[in-house]
């Protein structure tokens, strides 16, 4: 008996021990790419070598701006007199960047498809491959909690000159920041690809159901700004704990950290960093639980035999291409969702514009100019804040191949392209502009403004997209995520047609009133050539040589 108990005690710690082994060398493998590192250490193509680098270059320049922006609100609320606010709201400023990114994207991490099948050949625990996955996304948000707090922490140092305890219960706590959120994220993304999983058409209902999910999110935000837009002349005198009211009502436990680390409590900012790292670990638990589940529903499938040969029809090159297109965008429910929140969030601001009234979005922005010269401009950024065509070509992935092996031109692949995210267009903005059209009451130069400008600069976002694409494609990737959200061509094409909208809204804004008429009509003939000089470029683009 007392041999027995020595196997099974034995048994046990060898089965901890392979769990732990497992965890390990996962970790690694998910790890060592992280950003395409990997790729660029042992890449002999110079090409991607300078693909990588310009990117680098990119993000540099993004966390430059993001380094500027917080040091300069953390400069400011010490000028203000409101220091205590200071780690509260950086860590609540961090934490909604995980949160709003993790949500959309931590489901397809975990429950990604590359890989899966031979996951499951192996004698690998589930357990082993959550949290090897959870550690990869740990690591990212991690990353992303430091480029927000350590300007914001030198800022406040250099000013302030803290303590000893300062410094210790901000070790104690930065490390535990992206547990909650994480969490809330990793909730969100489980419960919807949980559900999707049980349906047939998976993907979409992932898709309609994060795009649902983003919109409840938006509209309770905008809920509680209005609640506390009326803040009284009293509350102003303590700003400070107003400041921190609003934050509590926010994101409280950025509150409770925050306090802890002004005032040098290691003791309570250790409890939180615990109890942050408890409830991270049952949600990771709870996932591993359900892991094996969730992937069967998602990766398998039934026939039924019940097929019955039907009327063929032959259709013209474009049109099928353009369903191909189709079915390759609703295969992906990170891919829809990226994409279709901006045309949701346009038709949305319009029909709120339509039931609210203008002259009440006139009273939210006191601004010195005429808010209606600029809302084609607002409206067109919120419909190109991803294009599905900066992606379309990096996501055909390693089935690329085929696509080319057929006998079609570069024009018949990209017109397809272009074609397929202009149709997936047109519904949500006719019917953002007779929304517009009911809400604004337009004259007739007024209305061909608001219908020309709009189209004119979507219609140069998704060339645009296309170009850039061309340019940087990534065919090598083992998770939608990195083409959808990490690589050059979703940062440079997607947000073009966003970062162009706002340049021009900003033009108009400035330009006096008696020449906007000369303004616009010169941003619809310069978009308008400019894609059609890209398009004639793109179409002579060597997709086999170069790509």
């Amino acid at each position: 008996m007392l041999m027995q108990t020595k196997i099974g005690a034995q048994t046990k710690t060898l089965e901890k021990t392979k769990i732990w082994t497992q965890i390990k060398i996962l970790t690694k493998l998910e790890l060592c790419n992280l950003y395409g590192l990997n790729t660029f250490r042992f890449s002999r193509d110079k090409k991607a070598k300078r693909k990588f680098l310009g990117l680098f270059a990119a993000w540099a320049l993004v966390a430059a701006m993001l380094v500027f922006y917080v040091g300069g609100l953390t400069y400011g609320l010490i000028y203000l007199g409101l220091e205590e606010v200071v780690p509260a709201y950086l860590i609540t400023i961090s934490s909604l960047l995980i949160f709003a990114f993790g949500m959309l994207k931590e489901g397809s991490i975990i429950f990604r498809r590359e890989g899966y099948d031979i996951l499951c050949a192996l004698p690998v625990n589930n357990g082993g491959v959550v949290v090897s996955r959870l550690i990869r996304i740990y690591v990212e948000n991690l990353l992303m909690t430091l480029a927000v707090l350590l300007p914001g922490i030198a800022v406040y140092v250099w000013n302030l000159h803290p303590g000893a305890g300062f410094y210790v219960t901000a070790l104690l706590g930065i490390w535990s920041i992206p547990f909650l959120p994480m969490t809330a994220a990793l909730f969100i993304g489980t419960l919807i690809t949980g559900i999707s999983s049980r349906m047939r058409h998976k993907s979409l209902i992932a898709a309609i159901l994060s795009v649902l999910t983003v919109l409840g999110i938006l509209y309770g935000s905008s809920r509680l700004s209005s609640m506390e837009g009326n803040i009284e002349p009293e509350m102003l005198k303590k700003l400070s704990a107003s400041v921190m009211g609003i934050l509590g009502k926010v994101y409280p436990p950025a509150v409770w950290l925050g306090a802890n680390i002004t005032q040098g409590n290691i003791w309570g900012c250790a409890l939180c960093a615990a109890l942050s790292l408890a409830v991270f670990a049952a949600a990771g638990m709870g996932v591993s639980l359900c892991y094996q589940k969730i992937c069967q529903g998602l990766y398998s499938s039934a026939a039924k035999h019940n097929y019955k040969m039907g009327t063929l029809k032959a259709g013209s090159v474009l049109s099928s291409l353009c369903m191909r297109e189709f079915k390759r965008y609703f295969s992906s429910s990170i891919y829809v969702t990226n994409t279709i929140i901006g045309p949701v969030m346009a038709c949305v601001f319009c029909a709120a514009l339509l039931f609210t009234g203008i002259e009440k979005l006139k009273g939210l922005w006191l601004l010195p100019f005429d808010i209606e010269e600029l809302i084609p401009f607002g409206i067109a950024g919120t419909f190109c804040m991803m294009t599905t065509t900066s992606t379309s070509i990096s996501l055909e992935g390693k089935s690329w191949w085929i696509v080319k092996s057929l006998p079609l031109s570069v024009k018949n692949i990209l017109d397809a392209k272009i074609l397929m995210n202009l149709l997936l267009l047109l519904p949500f903005y006719l019917l953002s502009e007779l929304f517009l059209l009911l809400a604004l009451k337009p004259d007739a130069q007024e209305l061909l403004w608001l219908l020309l400008i709009p189209a004119a600069i979507i219609l140069f976002s998704c060339v645009y997209g296309i170009t850039v694409n061309l340019y940087f494609p990534v065919l090598e990737w083992e998770n939608e995520v990195r083409i959808v959200k990490q690589s050059a061509s979703a940062m440079l094409g997607g947000m073009g047609g966003f970062i162009l909208a706002i340049l021009c809204a900003v033009a108009a804004a400035a330009v006096p009133k008696a020449y906007t008429l000369y303004l616009k009509a010169g941003i619809c003939a310069v978009l308008l050539a400019a894609a059609a000089v890209l398009y004639k470029k793109n179409n002579r683009f060597d997709i086999l040589g170069k790509i």
